[in-house]
């Protein structure tokens, strides 16, 4: 019975591929099987070890096998493929060599997590919102693609309302004489009706789920922070234990700043990190829009000052989305109310 185990794990839809090593690092061997439950959950039972931590890249995949196994583990770490060089870039790349590279950098703690909720309502709630904003981004993508057809046509001139509208599009569908260019845009204008309703019927599951965590509510007193871009900040997030300093949640936002040198020297200009989760940017964008238009609100002194001190209006209006995130962070870590006060740092 060994001590401890590093297990490392190459699942796919049909079969998958267990690898062991252990605390010496000695490499066990693999063990292949059909992708099912009660296979991986056998596979590891069989590795004689008191303590064993699993390792598996990110994929389809990772959050259910995770699931799985975690009561059969010490630890399931879920790595980010992008930056595992020593696997995605081997010039032998095989399952079975996957996995042993994986037990190697698992023991070695040079594996970077992906973040994933153990609670199965989390989850839920996260890919809910998922949908949501996939289906807007579809019907976004509709609208452009109907628009595009008009013009390609001729139709020019088109109201960004009544060029949608179902009382108003028969208006522009006259304007096009090829019946069957009247045919394709009618089809275009159904598939954009039905994914408009199922928008609607997410967002509404989206709140419902959102109702059983109190901070969305807090979130919503925020200017410029409704009810969308409340609940993509929680289910993104998920808890705000995950990130140490502000300025870690600042990049996984892609608002952190990517900095790189050599002997201490720059190299380049520093940029945004594109690096994380671009609906965070997005809405910390869209709160700043928000927040503009009140005169005298903490949104627009906090930009005000930042522009002062900075003398550039974008990296004012940056510092102040990062505000805004950090704001929302921090009244959900401490489980307080939002005041104004906490937003200009007058509050004590």
């Amino acid at each position: 019975m060994e001590k401890v185990a590093y297990l490392g794990l190459d699942a796919h839809v049909s079969h998958s591929v267990l690898g062991g090593m252990g605390e010496d690092g000695e490499f066990w061997g693999n063990e292949t099987f059909v992708t099912t439950e009660a296979n991986l959950i056998s596979a590891i039972q069989s590795v004689r070890a008191e303590k064993k931590y699993l390792a598996l890249e990110e994929g389809t995949l990772a959050q259910w096998i995770a699931g799985a196994v975690r009561e059969h583990v010490a630890e399931v770490f879920i790595s980010d493929p992008k930056e595992n060089a020593l696997i995605s870039k081997a010039s032998d790349k095989k399952d079975k060599n996957d996995t042993k590279r994986l037990c190697r950098l698992l023991r070695l703690g040079e594996l970077k997590r992906v973040y994933h909720p153990e609670d199965d309502d989390r989850a839920v709630f996260k890919a809910a919102v998922q949908q949501y904003l996939d289906l807007r981004d579809q019907q976004v993508a509709l609208k452009f693609k109907i628009k595009a057809m008009y013009r390609h046509w001729g139709v020019m001139t088109l109201d960004a309302k009544r060029v949608y509208d179902r009382k108003h599009r028969s208006e522009y569908l006259k304007q096009i004489d090829q019946e069957s260019v009247r045919n394709q845009l009618g089809r275009l204008y159904q598939v954009m009706d039905i994914t408009e309703k199922n928008e609607a019927d997410a967002l509404k599951e989206v709140e419902k789920l959102g109702q059983r965590y109190p901070e969305i509510k807090r979130f919503r007193a925020i200017p410029g922070i409704g009810i969308v871009g409340a609940n993509v900040f929680d289910a993104f997030v998920q808890t705000p234990g995950r990130f140490s300093n502000k300025q870690k949640l600042w990049r996984y936002s892609r608002l952190g700043i990517r900095e790189r040198s050599s002997d201490g020297k720059p190299l380049g200009y520093k940029r945004l990190d594109r690096a994380g989760v671009g609906e965070l940017k997005a809405l910390s964008y869209r709160a700043w829009l928000g927040g503009m238009r009140t005169k005298n609100g903490e949104i627009r002194q906090s930009y005000e000052k930042s522009l002062q001190r900075t003398g550039d209006r974008i990296h004012a209006r940056l510092n102040t989305q990062r505000k805004i995130l950090a704001v929302m962070w921090g009244i959900w870590k401490r489980g307080e109310d939002y005041r104004p006060e906490v937003f200009l740092g007058t509050s004590h």
